[in-house]
């Protein structure tokens, strides 16, 4: 990739290889349906994983034999499948790819430090913990703390785990997943959490399975909610986003003399309705219709 150009690494780590949300929208959902011809939804897949693995994926909060069968009867699977087979199929999906992906994070964080270039890492509850470790074991290296309002987290681990890396160094992103508008398996808690807290540095989307909720969405949420103001919500799409990634977007974010004049101009009342948008000084969108 380096050899190709590229200009930041990652992301390192995964909701497919790290227990997070693909395994609860796909990969879980597609065993069990393999093994009883049953579909479950993402909600069901995550109360399964979590009884089994716990939200560490250490089984330390495995459910009890007693308390896994109501689950899967809340599920409607109790008649389809034993709570032995479904630790089998829950472990046999997710647990094969953690501890390389994992072992991935010291290898990636190296090569960050060596190149001088931004590293963003799968900042979610079974992979915290090693984070915080790679950011001392390698203090040079720009680490992006991606999605720190990972829906693993409880709110306030999520701040907790926040403000300790970024003492240490780290950037820490949230994304707006699903949890502004659609809310299809996520909610604002972490969100809001974080940035009641002060502690975030940068906003993406990630995948959320496809359905990710807009970034202006989510910058209106916190100016309406009067969490920031408007120049440091836009800040974290902008400018803090160019300031992370120089050379991938050195030349934007900022609205001064040298920079690229890409603009978009949005509705006041609604920051998520984009009115007008204009690339290198030309306008390229009017009233909503392309030029």
């Amino acid at each position: 990739m380096l050899a190709a150009g590229a200009v930041a690494l990652g992301e390192v780590g995964g909701g497919q290889t790290l227990g997070g949300g693909a395994q609860e929208y796909r990969f879980i959902p597609e065993a069990i349906l393999r093994e009883t011809g049953l579909e479950v939804t993402p909600v069901t897949a995550r109360r399964l994983k979590e009884a089994v693995l716990g939200r560490f994926l250490d089984q330390v909060d495995e459910m009890p034999d007693s308390m896994l069968e109501d689950e899967l009867e809340h599920a409607g699977l109790s008649s389809h499948v034993t709570t032995e087979r479904i630790r089998e199929i829950i472990t046999r999906s997710v647990m094969p790819s953690v501890a390389l992906s994992l072992e991935g994070f010291d290898e990636i964080a190296e090569e960050a430090e060596r190149v001088g270039y931004p590293a963003i890492f799968h900042n979610a509850a079974p992979s915290a913990k090693r984070l915080c470790a790679v950011i001392e074991k390698h203090p040079n290296a720009r680490i992006v703390a991606g999605h720190s309002n990972h829906s693993s987290f409880l709110p306030d681990e999520a701040v907790s785990i926040a403000l300790d890396l970024r003492s240490k160094g780290a950037v820490i992103d949230v994304s707006t997943l699903d949890c502004i508008s659609t809310q299809w398996r996520n909610d604002a808690a972490n969100l809001d959490a974080l940035i009641d807290g002060g502690c975030v540095d940068t906003i993406s989307t990630d995948f959320a399975g496809g359905h990710w909720d807009g970034i202006l969405e989510a910058i209106h949420r916190m100016v309406k909610k009067e969490q920031l103001s408007a120049p440091a919500a836009i800040a974290l799409a902008t400018g803090n986003v160019a300031a992370v990634f120089p050379r991938m977007a050195g030349d934007r974010g900022l609205i001064e003399k040298g920079k690229r004049a890409d603009l978009a101009v949005v509705d006041y009342v609604s920051f998520g309705r984009v009115r007008h948008v204009i690339i290198d000084g030309s306008v390229a969108v009017m009233n909503g219709v392309p030029v």
